[in-house]
């Protein structure tokens, strides 16, 4: 009976986050490369993959609390009016396929992610340890957006408003960074407490 479920969404998700690629590649225009080096791009690239070819149970988790950490980003800091850091005025950041990118990549998918992560949750209890782990990846796309920025000539060369080291300085974004962390930090021991719960 948890076929079904896994199936219907596995296969919902997928839709979501390719139909969601294209529109931010159409958004792209000119810099469809560019495009490349953004960390919900490249998760959600990684998820796409691992939903039509498979892939284990901890790279499915690793995936799924990126995507779930984007969303947080996505909706209390970048898409918050309220928010410093909010891309909302943004003129390049806005227009209805943009929009339209960015709702179904940051908004829809994650939670489509996470309930899917539920329903196939691993079989075997995950460590702290992993959820440490996890920040690997982040430090290492943080260490080359910044080189990036900093060898980089282009106004937005750092991505996203808080890693703006030319208007913020270093240890603003530093600060940010650490906050981004810890937030991803709480979310994939989250889904190791549940790992550990499922496997009692």
């Amino acid at each position: 009976m948890t076929d079904q479920p896994d199936r219907v969404l596995r296969v919902g998700t997928a839709a979501v986050v390719a139909v969601g690629l294209v529109l931010a590649l159409v958004a792209a225009r000119d810099e469809p490369v560019e495009l490349l080096f953004y960390f919900t791009v490249q998760v959600d690239l990684a998820y796409l993959v691992v939903l039509l070819a498979g892939g284990g149970d901890r790279l499915r988790t690793a995936l799924t609390v990126y995507l779930v950490g984007t969303a947080v980003v996505f909706v209390l800091v970048l898409a918050n009016p309220w928010s410093r850091y909010a891309m909302v005025a943004n003129a390049d950041a806005r227009g209805t396929i943009s929009d339209a990118g960015n709702l179904l990549l940051h908004v829809v998918a994650p939670p489509l992610a996470a309930a899917h992560w539920l329903v196939r949750r691993p079989r075997v209890a995950l460590r702290p340890a992993y959820a440490v782990s996890l920040l690997g990846y982040p430090l290492v796309w943080l260490t080359v957006i910044l080189v990036r920025g900093a060898l980089g000539g282009a106004e937005d060369r750092y991505l996203y408003p808080f890693l703006d080291v030319p208007r913020l300085g270093y240890p603003t974004v530093v600060l940010n960074a650490v906050l981004f962390a810890v937030s991803l930090l709480v979310i994939a021991l989250t889904a190791v407490h549940l790992t550990r719960r499922h496997a009692r």
